[in-house]
């Protein structure tokens, strides 16, 4: 198993990096396989925000399956917004329409069963196509700590199923098993994480860009995160898809090929240590809750829309916070970044 590291530091120059790494990888593809290519397309933001997949990424990753003779395909499904709209503003239509690739939203469910948890909707289409690309973006993540290639399959889950999850699931580490259940069904043939900007702080969508410098490479998504997490000196047990893709002994032998190091500015929510199970509920008690700005709030009500435990009531400027499960969608969501993440006196 390997990892690739590719230190790039522009965009200007990362499809003539991208397309020469992605050589070593041809052997996993044959013409005229369909390919469908999951970027992260979480909400409407410009490239330059770091938000999503940025489009020159994407383009490196269409012309290699075009040299292939490969058909090629883009699609995912927002977190907030129309799939339209997410697309114009975030520069990926632009692409595909030169590209001449279809791209499509996945909303198209049917009912699978993973190793936890039995009843999982993923968009049909992600089980008819020969091979899947998953290209992430390097970002951190208010609830997760970090996402990174594992967390990006989410995008499967078609459009306010996303929302219901959060409840069904509970707590952090429930959500975590339910993504590598759903990473491990949606199997992806190659992954890639756009790091060359990134996000920092309190992400995934209201955090700081950073240049990392970095896109990462494997066929592995668990050992590529693994890697990632090392390479930037974090702890991967405080990271909880990782931590959960340990427990399930998936982070396999590997070699990295390429010398990259980075560091990261983790959310505000991180835990100092790995929570054991006998004290999650008292540490979910006193994490860090929700908090709208009525200064910096545009009422446009997508997080009291989103909010999966329907807490949030936008004209009143209130969050119930005895229904609050702080999963953080509220503030992931945000167009404005009005949701700020505070410790609370009980």
């Amino acid at each position: 198993m390997k990892v690739s590291l590719l230190r790039c530091d522009s965009y200007e120059y990362a499809m003539e990096q991208l397309r020469s790494s992605l050589q070593s990888f041809s052997h996993l593809f044959t013409p005229g396989d369909s390919v469908l290519v999951k970027p992260n397309m979480l909400s409407a933001r410009r490239p330059e925000e770091a938000v999503t997949t940025h489009p020159a990424i994407l383009k490196a990753v269409l012309i290699f399956l075009k040299d292939l003779k490969c058909h090629a395909m883009v699609a995912d499904s927002p977190a907030s917004g129309s799939f339209q709209r997410v697309a114009e503003k975030t520069g990926i239509k632009d692409v595909c329409e030169e590209m001449n690739v279809p791209i499509f939203e996945l909303d198209q469910p049917i009912t699978v069963a993973g190793k936890i948890y039995k009843k999982i909707n993923v968009d049909r289409r992600i089980f008819e196509v020969d091979k899947i690309i998953n290209v992430a973006k390097l970002k951190t993540h208010s609830q997760m700590i970090l996402t990174l290639a594992v967390k990006n399959t989410f995008g499967c889950v078609p459009g306010l199923e996303k929302s219901g999850w959060h409840m069904r699931c509970g707590t952090n580490e429930n959500f975590a098993a339910f993504l590598v259940d759903l990473h491990r069904l949606v199997n992806p043939t190659l992954n890639i994480v756009d790091g060359v900007v990134g996000m920092e702080g309190n992400g995934p969508a209201n955090g700081k860009t950073k240049r990392f410098g970095v896109i990462a490479l494997s066929t592995n998504g668990f050992v590529l995160d693994f890697v990632l997490c090392k390479r930037l000196n974090v702890d991967p047990l405080l990271i909880y898809t990782v931590r959960e893709s340990l427990l399930r002994n998936l982070i396999v032998e590997h070699d990295v090929e390429g010398d990259w190091t980075g560091q990261i500015q983790l959310p505000i929510t991180t835990p100092v240590l790995p929570v054991p199970e006998a004290l999650r509920m008292l540490a979910r008690r006193l994490a860090r809750s929700p908090r709208i700005s009525k200064t910096k709030c545009f009422r446009c009500k997508i997080c009291e829309e989103r909010c999966p435990a329907k807490a949030i009531n936008i004209d009143q400027m209130k969050i119930d916070y005895e229904k609050c499960i702080k999963c953080y969608v509220c503030h992931e969501v945000c167009p404005q970044g009005a949701i700020s993440l505070v410790r609370r006196i009980f």
